[in-house]
């Protein structure tokens, strides 16, 4: 329901890899997860704001490089997203799927088309 909403852009797992390889000067990505969660197993070159703290340390985000939020699987980066919007930002997406994806898509390999 979300994503039908068209409240907001989203990107593939694939996309976010390539935009931190190719462009990391115009792309930031932003972890809503949980210290603990982030520990576990975190994407290269993201930047840890858990959910909860978001509103207070926006500062520590550039509102005009291309965001991608993501969770552990969409909820709370979906959330995430909408509290960014609303405060200026306005390149947000939200990364589908969240980790389980990146995990999938990017070190286990999408399936072949």
């Amino acid at each position: 329901m979300n994503k039908m909403g068209g409240d907001l852009g989203w990107i593939s797992a694939s996309e976010v890899k390539e935009k931190l390889e190719t462009s990391p000067e115009n792309f930031q990505l932003l972890d809503v997860r949980e210290p603990k969660e982030v520990r576990e197993k975190r994407i290269p070159h993201s930047l840890s704001i858990p959910s909860e703290e978001l509103e207070k340390r926006l500062g520590e985000l550039d509102k005009n490089r291309e965001t991608a939020v993501h969770c552990f699987s969409g909820l709370r980066s979906y959330k995430a997203s909408l509290k960014l919007k609303h405060a200026g930002f306005d390149k947000i997406k939200n990364m589908d799927g969240g980790i389980l994806s990146w995990i999938y898509e990017t070190e286990k390999g999408s399936p072949k088309k």
